[in-house]
């Protein structure tokens, strides 16, 4: 436990105790006694009665200062994004004329990485009316949810023979969001579509028929209204395509389970977790941009494990409503993927985007028997190489993984971490 002035901090239990520093009065007792007894005068009987009257005097101005001693903990923003520099303040203010020249604040506050320690600030004299704040800057690499807190600020007087505890329990919720990846597009799809041996993107047909046209409506395609008819009838109108009517998008994201990290890095799971999200996120919005509709699977074992969820999307604006929601989530334990594809209603959502950071052979067979005539398959494969001691042989196994699924007419795209850089 690290002070923020030096030595090292004690933490207590009781609200009140007495210090260490009580033998010196202790000694100082025992000499007056002597005093007392070797001199017998009037002078050795005021010394006696003052050193009697020490530790009264010293509990009560302890207790003016616990009175007097007051707190308040902010950071500079409640939500931001990955990377971004947050402050943290604690101000510790005396709001009586005496000194308390010895206070401690317990403190949790994350790491310069943001992972999160208990830091503790120390022995911080306060004059009259005076304050003091200590101050943390902090950049998270991970989306989540973190929560910084003051727990305790302990008194002491001036001897410093009595520490009095003042619970605290207060703190603020910081929600970190993922990044809104703008990388190169995941591939188009459409039902009955065969898989080529490149993973390089290809549009949709622009050709496509016009099978309808409506009037337009928020997250509709820009490049789909029809300008002339929007003319004549003084709102806009949009052309709705036969290759993407009834074409929905169901992005399924699966972040567990977790890797050992005795073979990776200690990072490795927030950033597979990252990872999953963003590109998850990404599929979303692209299909939304596309005039189509869009649902994500998600597990998150907050509450307990294993336990799924699905959130269903028209328009991009209800999908940025949903960032904060999923930010806030964690997967650690493993859900199969046959299990994850129930969640996907073929015929209705026949577009199917399995994001993953680790698959398993079982995991490899239910997506190829999820191809069918009626649904197109597409895997997007996170691998943390290199966050691995062995990752030559993550990459081998993913090649693996990837001819197998498109052998059944899978269409894969590979992510290296490089790329979200």
């Amino acid at each position: 436990m690290k002070n923020g002035k030096g030595g090292r901090f004690k933490p207590q239990k009781a609200a009140f105790a007495v210090t260490e520093y009580f033998i010196l009065w202790a000694l100082l007792f025992v000499v007056g006694i002597v005093f007392t007894q070797a001199l017998r005068n009037p002078v050795s009987y005021v010394f006696m009665i003052i050193v009697l009257a020490i530790p009264f005097a010293e509990l009560a101005y302890t207790l003016i200062a616990r009175l007097s001693v007051s707190t308040a903990f902010s950071c500079s923003k409640n939500t931001v994004a990955k990377n971004e520099p947050v402050t943290f303040n604690i101000k510790i203010k005396n709001n009586g004329p005496l000194p308390v020249p010895f206070t401690e604040a317990e403190m949790s506050l994350p790491t310069d990485s943001g992972r999160g320690e208990a830091l503790f600030a120390a022995a911080l004299p306060l004059n009259g009316f005076g304050s003091y704040t200590y101050s943390r800057t902090v950049s998270f690499p991970f989306k989540g949810e973190y929560e910084c807190r003051v727990e305790n600020v302990y008194v002491s007087g001036l001897l410093r023979f009595f520490r009095i505890k003042i619970g605290i329990g207060r703190g603020v919720k910081l929600l970190i969001l993922p990044r809104r990846l703008q990388i190169e597009d995941l591939r188009d799809r459409y039902v009955g579509e065969t898989t080529s041996a490149s993973d390089d993107p290809i549009a949709g047909s622009d050709s496509a028929e016009i099978t309808e046209i409506k009037e337009y409506q928020p997250g509709d395609p820009m490049r789909n209204i029809h300008w002339k008819l929007s003319g004549k009838a003084q709102e806009l109108m949009t052309k709705h395509f036969g290759s993407e009517n009834g074409l929905n998008s169901c992005i399924i994201a699966d972040a567990g389970p977790e890797y050992d990290t005795a073979r990776f890095s200690p990072d490795v799971n927030d950033c597979c977790e990252d990872a999953v999200c963003e590109l998850s996120l990404f599929a979303a919005s692209s299909r939304l941009k596309k005039g189509r509709r869009a649902s994500v699977v998600f597990v998150n074992d907050r509450g307990r494990s294993g336990s799924v969820q699905k959130r269903n999307f028209d328009y991009a604006d209800a999908l940025d409503e949903f960032v904060p929601v999923y930010a806030a989530c964690r997967q650690t334990h493993r859900v199969p993927a046959g299990v994850l594809l129930r969640y996907s209603e073929e015929g209705v959502e026949n577009d199917i985007i399995y994001v993953t950071s680790r698959l398993f052979p079982d995991d490899v067979t239910a997506l190829c028997e999820a191809v069918t005539t009626n649904r197109a398959v597409t895997v997007v494969y996170f691998v943390p190489s290199s966050k691995a001691l062995d990752g030559g042989k993550l990459e081998k196994q993913a090649e693996a993984y990837a001819a197998e699924l498109r052998a059944a007419n899978v269409a894969v795209r590979i992510v290296l971490e490089q790329e979200l850089l």
